[in-house]
């Protein structure tokens, strides 16, 4: 009966040194992202990356080099690389269809907020109307990361979620 004391009372304090390493280690984790207590933080980083998507992801066949003085102002690295091999497709087909996109962000939510570090989730409403007048609709979920330069937030990184 004691070896079986002992032996319990051994894992019962291997648990607790493992539950005691767990909550440090989860408390670190939370003590980089002050995405739930930076409230002002927060809201001005979704509130930027917001704009600049729904921006970025507008389109006028008429007047393509604003979304891509857009594009430029707002995104850099990965993110631009992406935006410049999607539209490069959409400026083939936007002119000779007539294509005016209009897109909105409805709804976003910073997952982690680091300093001048964010991970955000995006949802964009887009509506297309061609030449034609054939209208279509759609919506969009984006992973986006972004990093904030000189008080202004940047994309850095998206994709589909």
């Amino acid at each position: 009966m004691t070896v079986v004391l002992a032996v319990v009372a051994v894992v019962m304090a291997g648990l607790a040194v493992w539950f005691t390493l767990e909550a440090r280690s989860t408390n670190a984790v939370v003590a980089h992202n002050s995405a739930l207590s930076d409230v002002a933080g927060t809201a001005e980083a979704g509130k930027q990356v917001s704009a600049a998507l729904g921006t970025v992801f507008s389109y006028r066949y008429d007047d393509p080099a604003k979304s891509e003085q857009a594009a430029k102002d707002v995104l850099t690295g990965p993110a631009l690389a992406q935006y410049e091999q999607l539209f490069g497709q959409v400026r083939k087909l936007a002119a000779e269809q007539k294509l005016v996109v209009t897109s909105t962000a409805v709804a976003s939510g910073v997952k982690l907020l680091d300093g001048d570090r964010a991970a955000l989730l995006v949802f964009l409403d887009q509506t297309g109307t061609r030449g034609d007048g054939q209208r279509s609709s759609g919506a969009a979920q984006l992973s986006v990361t972004a990093e904030r330069v000189a008080g202004k937030w940047r994309v850095t990184g998206m994709a589909a979620a």
